[in-house]
């Protein structure tokens, strides 16, 4: 009995390579196709036995009925709103070759547990059955409107009975690649990729510490500034980090050579070089050609104010710890913790905070931050301060994390 159980375990854990699709009499062989993060099904390919419509209203987002069940998917994004709910995702769903593409989990896990009436998955077979007759047409892209989208509520760590969630945000990406360097160097990082491979390490040593992690993006792709913090209460984060390299002024006295690392919250900017700072990284909204901001009404103005103040000491807080866990490992000097009005941070209505990890114009530290082995103690410093900040957040109201 024992036995048999292990085996079961076995092979649930194992992921197949194919994917046998069941409906009645009929049945269909669905290829999975591998990726960096894990297996990935083409939805399009359940077509012919399972009910399906897939609607694309606009910029990359897909509005799914399977066999009944309601689906919101985002192209790169790493989660799905199913029946209303949100779910995180271990990878992001894709399009490629006309196809869209979802992570394994959403037709193995997902589609059982909100339809387990009419779907089931046999892990020992690797076969998803639906119950109903086989179903002839062919997915149609059809029109479908824009639902009205509900704001998630303010979250307070330390209240919450659930697992913390971090929401970790890569800065920049796509055709935005942000700053470029070094100055006068033979050789080019760009911030997108630098801050996508922090974040990732970040993602690792977060979870590693037993938290729960939401990635902005995982990919090579431009994500509005409005919607990474969205993307952060839709998850019901308990703290958002956006992860950044800074840049020199050109018109400085010896731009090269200036380095160093600091983290923002959001706040009125102070002082000309935060305005800067402001300034630089809010000119990704440039890139954007679409963007599910609200209306810059005064209305809005104000409530925007509102919810962020609510978390004003608390960011600041945290800002506070990750610049001193940066110090013990950054070779920069530490150029302290400042305020800005930075726009992904607006629409996060948690603790949040923005961390300039050193000059990529400078040499030496572009060299540090373009390093595989620092960038993974960058991570961990930053992982330390979430969780140590999170921890006295707790003690203060007390409470602590089930």
């Amino acid at each position: 009995m024992i036995g048999a159980l292990l085996i079961a375990l076995q092979l649930a854990s194992v992921t197949p390579s194919a994917l046998s699709v069941r409906a009645g009499d009929s049945e269909s062989i669905v290829p999975l196709v591998e990726t960096n993060l894990g297996a990935a099904i083409s939805l399009e390919r359940l077509a012919p036995l399972v009910p399906l419509e897939i609607a694309a209203p606009n910029g990359g987002r897909f509005v799914i009925k399977i066999a009944g069940v309601d689906m919101e998917l985002r192209d790169q994004l790493p989660f799905a709103r199913v029946g209303g709910q949100l779910v995180p995702l271990a990878a992001a769903p894709f399009v490629s070759d006309g196809h869209l593409y979802v992570p394994f989990e959403v037709v193995a896990e997902l589609l059982p547990r909100f339809a387990g009436d009419r779907i089931r998955y046999n892990p020992a077979r690797a076969q998803l059955r639906f119950t109903g007759a086989a179903q002839p047409s062919s997915v149609a892209l059809i029109p479908a409107s824009e639902p009205t989208a509900k704001r998630a509520a303010p979250t307070r760590p330390g209240t919450r009975t659930h697992k913390r969630r971090i929401v970790v945000d890569a800065g920049h990406g796509g055709v935005d690649n942000g700053m470029h360097g070094p100055i006068g160097g033979s050789w080019t990082i760009y911030e997108k990729n630098i801050t996508l491979a922090v974040a990732q390490k970040l993602d690792t040593a977060l979870r590693a510490r037993g938290m729960d992690v939401t990635m902005t993006r995982t990919r090579d792709t431009l994500i509005a500034l409005d919607d990474r913090g969205k993307i952060a209460n839709e998850v019901h984060g308990d703290v958002f980090v956006s992860i950044h390299v800074n840049a020199a002024n050109l018109a400085w006295h010896k731009p090269a050579e200036a380095r160093g690392y600091e983290t923002y919250f959001l706040a009125e900017a102070k002082t000309e070089d935060a305005k800067r700072v402001e300034r630089m990284e809010n000119e990704s909204v440039h890139f954007e050609t679409s963007s599910s901001s609200e209306k810059d009404d005064p209305l809005t103005f104000i409530k925007l104010d509102m919810a962020q103040n609510e978390h004003l000491r608390e960011s600041s807080e945290l800002a506070a710890m990750i610049q001193r866990q940066l110090g013990t490992m950054e070779p920069g000097p530490s150029r302290g913790v400042k305020q800005a009005g930075f726009r992904v941070l607006v629409t996060a209505y948690m603790p949040a905070v923005l961390v300039e990890i050193g000059f990529g114009t400078n040499a030496e530290e572009a060299r540090f931050l373009n390093n595989p082995a620092k960038q993974r103690e960058i991570a961990n410093a930053v992982a330390t301060a979430v969780d140590e900040y999170l921890d006295h957040y707790e003690r203060r109201l007390g409470s602590t994390a089930p």
